[in-house]
C-alpha cells in the first residue's frame, strides 16, 4: 500500500519535465515529517526527475532525483541554517543526504548513507562549512 501524503501532492513531487511520479514512500514520509517540524509551508523546487530532465538540470552523475529519493525544497521565512537544522531532525535525512545551496534552497534525500555538501555560487564548499552558514 502506498503512503498517502499529508502535506504534498503527487503533482508537487512529479517530474517537471514529463509529469511522471516516482518518489519513494520513504521520501514522502520524510518530507511530511520535515513539514511538521518547521510548521510552515514547504515549497518543492524539484523532486522526482526522469533521466532526460535530470541530464538537463544536474551536473551530478549519480543524482538521487531519478531514483525518487531526493527533493530540493525551500521554506520562505527560514534561513538556510534553519532549513538545514530542521532537515537534520528528520532521521531519514540525517542518515541520508542534505545539501545547502546559496540560491536559498536545500537538497534532502533518503540515500542509505550520510552525505553533506554546500554550494556557494558554482563552487562546492566543504561539509565543515555547513556548521554555520
Amino acid at each position: 500500500m502506498a503512503y498517502e501524503m499529508i502535506h504534498f501532492s503527487e503533482q508537487e513531487l512529479a517530474c517537471k519535465h514529463c509529469g511522471k511520479s516516482g518518489c519513494t514512500d520513504e521520501l514522502k514520509m520524510a518530507l511530511d515529517e520535515f513539514r511538521q517540524i518547521v510548521d510552515l509551508p514547504v515549497m518543492v523546487n524539484d523532486a522526482y526527475r526522469c533521466d532526460e530532465h535530470n541530464r538537463k538540470v544536474s551536473l551530478v552523475s549519480k543524482s538521487q532525483h531519478p531514483l525518487g529519493t531526493a527533493a530540493d525544497i525551500r521554506v520562505p521565512g527560514l534561513t538556510l541554517q534553519e532549513m538545514y537544522d530542521a532537515a537534520k531532525k528528520v532521521l531519514a535525512f540525517n542518515f541520508g543526504g542534505i545539501g545547502v545551496y546559496d540560491r536559498h534552497f536545500i537538497h534532502v534525500d533518503v540515500r542509505p548513507m550520510p552525505a553533506r555538501w554546500g554550494f556557494v555560487g558554482n563552487r562546492e564548499v566543504a561539509a565543515a562549512a555547513l556548521v554555520r552558514l
